[in-house]
């Protein structure tokens, strides 16, 4: 999304290599040669980022105005869920920095510290994208653990926590750990009033061609064959949200085909459903998300039984 500031960790190439500014020798866990000294960001996902943070707890959003007051300019808008860092709280008022966004919020629509981190990862969950060539996925948080599985640049993963310099992912019907420098993970901040505009424009309908309806409608059915109309057209939702995301790529065709994403693809269910045609309940829902139906937001990711964001079904959508 636009609206997303990405933070890099850091990444280190090579089995041998230079730790940034320390300049000591650390083991890497990639295959790729690329360095970067970039590790002065800090992560969403660390607990003690959030002791200086806000998020937005509002259904909606809330508007950054220039002054605190509520007659002031606006200088932007901070989505559901939106993370800022707080610099002053001026009783009704808080100062904040938000992406490219600086200015006041009405302090009874910001959540702080936990709670703040709580309505964040309920919101948008803990996602990240591999940086490296080709990650080893390990079955401990650590280089002596075994390799059970690989991910190659710019998967997709879902963080389940983090154990110093590892990140417990979802890995097949459990989890595993891949080195934290090679995942580069964001945040979802505050958007300027131009940026907004622009975001609500790009919500109109989507024109594309009979042969990605026809492949929305499948990974429709395979996703959420069972599930109701709303649950449908949920999942085609998520898929419009990614591709009008800078997240993601931007075409349908694309965005289900991207590497780890839909498991309906790999399994092949997906091909045999387009084979022989995606079922009429699944059309209708799929042409409905092209045309703007959303009953899910910005989500970009759905699952079962995570227990976050919001719930349809039998599934979650975050």
């Amino acid at each position: 999304m636009k609206n997303r500031t990405w933070k890099v960790a850091g990444i280190l190439g090579g089995v041998l290599a230079i730790s940034a500014g320390a300049g000591t020798l650390v083991r890497a866990d990639e295959t790729s040669t690329e360095i970067t000294n970039d590790n002065s960001a800090d992560s969403v996902l660390e607990a003690d980022a959030w002791e200086t943070k806000a998020a937005a707890n509002v259904n909606t959003y809330a508007n950054v105005r220039t002054e605190a007051s509520a007659d002031a300019e606006k200088a932007g808008v901070m989505p559901k869920g939106a993370a800022a860092e707080v610099i002053e709280k001026e009783g009704e008022w808080t100062r904040i920095v938000s992406g490219d966004v600086e200015g006041y919020v009405k302090t009874e629509l910001l959540a702080f510290a936990d709670e703040a981190k709580n309505i964040y990862q309920e919101t948008y969950g803990n996602q990240g994208t591999v940086t490296a060539s080709s990650l080893r996925v390990r079955n401990t948080p650590s280089l002596e653990g075994q390799q059970i599985g690989s991910k190659k640049k710019g998967s997709m993963v879902e963080i389940l926590s983090q154990e110093g310099d590892w990140y417990q992912i979802e890995h097949g019907d459990g989890s595993a750990y891949v080195a934290a420098e090679y995942v580069q993970t964001g945040e979802a901040t505050a958007v300027t009033v131009e940026e907004y505009k622009e975001q609500q424009a790009t919500e109109a309908a989507v024109n594309v061609g009979n042969g990605e309806l026809d492949l929305l409608a499948a990974i429709i059915q395979c996703e959420a064959g069972g599930e109701s109309h709303t649950g449908k057209v949920a999942v085609g939702a998520v898929i419009m949200n990614r591709v009008r995301s800078g997240q993601f790529p931007n075409t349908i065709t694309e965005v289900v085909y991207q590497s780890g994403q839909f498991s309906p693809v790999a399994s092949g269910i997906l091909s045999s459903v387009l084979s022989q045609g995606a079922r009429s309940d699944c059309y209708q829902a799929a042409q409905e998300a092209l045309n703007g139906s959303n009953p899910v937001g910005g989500a970009l990711y759905f699952n079962s039984g995570s227990g976050r964001g919001i719930q349809i079904g039998n599934q979650h959508f975050y």
